[in-house]
């Protein structure tokens, strides 16, 4: 009897301990920090780090990144493969403000075109990655 209630205990720990891990992962995927490898300075703002909620993100931010495309010119047939529309849902994702100017956002479209290559490219990345694992 104790074997078997021993084993029962270990068998529900390893389960909780499962679980933990996959909050853990999941919570992973809905924020994201990214660390540029060197500062970027934007209209006279150095930047470092910019943070990410995609979790934050709602269907109504999904429809208006598509709508501005869709005003563009921009067809969309997977927009989790197109730069433009991952672009877009960075910029809605981005937690990062100017508290200078009363909390107002800073990151925009252009600011993240103005990255260096492989910077903008990871952040789209996560983008992407985020989008794919949602189903």
């Amino acid at each position: 009897m104790d074997k078997a209630t021993n084993v029962d205990f270990k068998d529900e720990a390893a389960q909780a301990g499962q679980l933990e891990a996959e909050a853990k992962a999941q919570a992973d995927l809905e924020t994201y920090t990214h660390k540029l490898q060197r500062p970027f300075t934007w209209e006279g703002r150095r930047v470092e780090e910019l943070h990410f909620d995609w979790g934050s993100l709602t269907g109504q931010d999904y429809v208006a990144v598509e709508d501005t495309l869709l005003r563009r010119g921009v067809t969309l047939v997977m927009p989790e493969y197109t730069g433009g529309f991952l672009c877009g849902m960075a910029v809605r994702a981005c937690t990062d403000v100017d508290k200078d100017k009363g909390g107002a956002r800073f990151v925009d479209e252009g600011f993240l075109q103005g990255l260096p290559l492989r910077e903008y490219k990871a952040i789209l990345g996560r983008a992407r990655g985020f989008l794919l694992r949602q189903g």
